[in-house]
């Protein structure tokens, strides 16, 4: 296949080399650099490190492509795509894959006529610099229609799975999405506000906020039609913070380096969803008050 990523964050540089083994990859990037080169360091100690040479920002690469991988932040996705309108093909396949929810409504706005599709990753990865991206997680993919003409690209499932396993197909993305989204709101923003890794969210200083965290998320994913308990969800957190516990979640890398957070993707989303179901989660708004007073502090600097 011809596959255009959009982004050269740490989850499209990741997806962008395990693609291009079986595909020809091109990137599409905020600058217009002709070339992008990427250094994977492999989860695997041991194993090699693998150099990619990439095509980049060609509209005529964009306009042949089969699929579009749009990786970039949640609050990104609209200008995105907007910046690959005028080149893109009405039979190429949108996938948007991000953090958080709530960039369907756009999404399905500026391209209402292309097969879009959403995924959800835990497939970890960091930049340590601008060239090298290390794999440094293993995780679920899902992948699921947002319209009618993307239930036809059932099979990008098994090309994302080639590519970087497991990716399975999900007849409903919402509840993918959703579980993400809990495990999001659990976890970014108390390691941003605290400076941790997961892990340090696994000692009894962090018990009762987030089972607070999760009793307020089961009762809003209930609401929606995702039916949850706070146990589960619970289960499900500690979980992912034990998988995790070295990791530096997104949210805590962009604070500590003075970039927009996602939070409205994810916690004010949260937040939405539970006003329209006139749901109190006085926890979550309480995190992305303090989520967006960080966020002025250092864009008052």
């Amino acid at each position: 296949m011809k596959l255009t990523v959009v982004g050269a964050g740490a989850v499209g540089r990741l997806w962008g080399c395990k693609l291009a083994v079986h595909h020809k990859v091109h990137f599409w990037t905020r600058d217009s650099t002709p070339t992008l080169a990427i250094q994977l360091n492999p989860l695997e100690p041991q194993s090699p490190h693998e150099s990619y040479s990439f095509s980049a920002n060609q509209p005529e690469a964009l306009k042949d492509s089969d699929c579009v991988l749009i990786t970039v932040k949640a609050f990104q996705v609209e200008q995105a795509i907007r910046d690959i309108q005028p080149y893109l093909r009405q039979e190429t396949s949108v996938v948007i894959m991000h953090n958080g929810m709530g960039s369907q409504q756009v999404t399905h706005q500026l391209l209402p006529d292309n097969p879009l599709l959403y995924a959800t990753t835990s497939q970890a990865a960091f930049r340590p610099d601008s060239q090298q991206v290390s794999h440094t997680g293993l995780g679920q993919t899902w992948i699921g229609a947002l319209n009618t003409a993307g239930k036809a690209h059932h099979y990008l499932s098994l090309v994302l799975d080639d590519a970087l396993s497991p990716c399975q197909w999900h007849e409903d993305i919402n509840l993918p999405l959703w579980q993400k989204l809990a495990i999001n709101c659990a976890i970014n923003p108390l390691t941003a506000i605290y400076q941790c890794r997961n892990g340090e969210l696994a000692g009894k200083a962090f018990t009762h906020q987030l089972n607070d965290i999760c009793d307020e998320v089961a009762q809003v994913m209930t609401a929606e039609g995702y039916s949850i308990n706070s146990g589960e969800l619970r289960q499900l957190t500690s979980k992912v913070i034990n998988a995790t516990g070295q990791n530096f979640s997104s949210m805590n890398q962009d604070i500590c380096q003075h970039r927009t957070t996602e939070i409205d993707y994810i916690t004010g989303y949260l937040i939405a969803r539970a006003q329209a179901h006139r749901i109190a989660v006085p926890v979550n708004t309480r995190l992305w008050q303090q989520i967006k007073q960080l966020e002025q502090q250092y864009n008052d600097q």
